[in-house]
């Protein structure tokens, strides 16, 4: 059974990423270095976080699904917050991978943990693993472009 209210979930992390498209990031230099395996991960990731909440339904009835969705909504705050830093930076291409609170690579960290609590509001072990995915491609893709634009 299908759960369109559940599609809010994906939709809430895509949301900044179309004005990415439409404000592609100034003063990149060089191709971004990515894995192959990482960067294999990290589609299989984004897709099936995109997908896979469209057949769970969100609960929030207990305590520690109400403490996943705080952690959802505060992890999402971190992500929106670096994304308008980005944006107030004149989109500069650093701004993507720069620690912000002394959280490296924010804007990669974040959409992981929204979406390892989203798994526990879904009650979904298949978006956990997902996630878990996501976030090994993702993470990990972003650490080594960080430290290639620091050289």
């Amino acid at each position: 059974m299908l759960h369109p209210e559940s599609l809010f979930i994906p939709f809430m992390i895509l949301l900044p990423n179309l004005l990415f498209f439409i404000y592609p990031p100034r003063n990149m230099s060089g191709q971004p270095s990515s894995s192959m395996i990482f960067s294999v991960a990290e589609g299989i990731g984004r897709i099936g976080a995109l997908i896979v909440p469209i057949f769970y339904v969100v609960h929030v009835e207990q305590g520690y699904e109400l403490m996943s969705l705080i952690i959802m909504m505060l992890s999402l705050l971190l992500y929106y917050g670096c994304w308008c830093r980005y944006y107030w930076g004149r989109r500069e291409y650093r701004l993507l991978f720069q620690p912000f609170l002394g959280i490296p690579v924010p804007l990669a960290i974040s959409p992981v943990i929204y979406s390892l609590a989203a798994s526990v509001v879904l009650h979904s072990i298949l978006l956990f693993i997902i996630s878990i995915v996501f976030a090994a491609g993702h993470i990990l893709n972003s650490l080594k472009e960080w430290r290639r634009i620091k050289q």
